[in-house]
């Protein structure tokens, strides 16, 4: 007597579920996994980037994962406490400079630096132009006329000399007025020159050679080159990184949302699709340097790991026997494995 069609695409598929397992080991799966990416990086070689995707579902992909997708706080706090827990570690603060960075490197920055010598020149009129700056020159100016007023000139006074000596009240009761007068006449002078030491602070600034640049950089890095990393953020503790990251979370999340943003990623992806997109894949795979053998070797080491704890919770049997039992399961499946039907014998007469 013949099964019903049930039961029989039941035995098939546990059947075909252990036929599955049996050839998901990691050495069968690499080998599965060489041969199918081989085959696909073969044809996308030959096809045209716009035939896979175009330049608007690329934009599209940006706009939602990085400018409308919401960053959780955990995300925020957890870099935040990784940051610290860098900074914080011996192996970062017993760290030298010179080991991350080498002397020709440094160089290398240093020259391309000052080969951007209209930036330097304007950059130096800016600071220059900082009320702050001019109250720095004019601050600087006061105090060093008036202590030479008061360490050089004023000795040479007849009487001052001996009033000095008697004590600075005893001055001020002699002559009340001597201090005032003298800051007065100071600001006076550092207010009628002030445009002229300006001009001339530029004139020096604008007086250094780039050799003479390059030559107070390296001066720089040699002081610099030996010290420990741990040495360079001393006054900076971890309440301070902890602060820099939220800073840095809190103007990601608004110039993620900036006109200039968008207008930076989608003219880069027109750019990408201008210069891609109508010739085959095989020019941005090969200007990338994408191959099956770079994704293998990135992928082929996890799968042992991931083979072994897939087996034994059940997941991959889980995995297997739900993709399968949707065919058997299936009436198309159900029906063939349906026997046929039995054809009546005629009655002779």
């Amino acid at each position: 007597m013949s099964q019903p069609p049930d039961s029989v695409a039941a035995q098939l598929l546990e059947r075909h579920v252990a036929h599955e397992l049996d050839r998901f080991d990691s050495e069968s799966l690499s080998q599965w996994l060489r041969t199918e990416l081989h085959e696909l990086m073969t044809w996308l070689r030959g096809r045209r980037l716009e035939e896979i995707v175009t330049a608007q579902q690329v934009k599209d992909i940006i706009r939602r994962n990085v400018v409308d997708r919401e960053i959780s706080g955990a995300g925020v706090e957890i870099a935040g406490e990784a940051a610290t827990h860098l900074f914080t570690s011996e192996a970062h603060r017993q760290t030298r400079l010179k080991q991350i960075m080498s002397t020709v490197q440094f160089a290398g920055f240093a020259d391309k630096v000052l080969e951007l010598r209209e930036q330097r020149m304007k950059g130096i009129n800016h600071i220059i132009d900082l009320p702050i700056y001019r109250e720095l020159i004019s601050g600087v100016i006061y105090k060093a006329i008036a202590r030479y007023i008061a360490d050089a000139s004023m000795m040479n006074v007849r009487g001052v000399s001996s009033m000095l000596k008697m004590g600075r009240g005893v001055m001020n009761k002699t002559m009340p007025n001597l201090e005032s007068a003298v800051e007065e006449n100071i600001k006076k002078f550092i207010n009628k020159n002030i445009g002229f030491l300006l001009r001339e602070s530029k004139s020096f600034f604008e007086s250094f050679t780039d050799e003479d640049l390059r030559e107070s950089a390296m001066d720089l890095w040699d002081i610099a080159e030996n010290k420990t990393l741990g040495e360079i953020q001393e006054g900076m503790d971890s309440i301070d990184l902890s602060e820099f990251v939220v800073l840095g979370y809190e103007f990601w999340l608004n110039f993620r949302t900036t006109p200039y943003f968008k207008d930076s990623y989608e003219m880069i992806v027109d750019y990408i699709f201008t210069k891609y997109g109508e010739g085959d894949l095989s020019l941005l795979l090969d200007d990338f340097d994408v191959t099956s053998e770079r994704i293998l070797t990135e992928v082929e080491p996890l799968l042992p790991s991931l083979m072994t704890a897939l087996k034994e919770s059940g997941q991959l049997e889980a995995i297997v026997r739900r993709r399968l039992a949707d065919f058997y399961q299936s009436p198309a499946a159900l029906e063939l494995l349906a026997p046929p039907p039995v054809k009546k014998k005629r009655q002779s007469k």
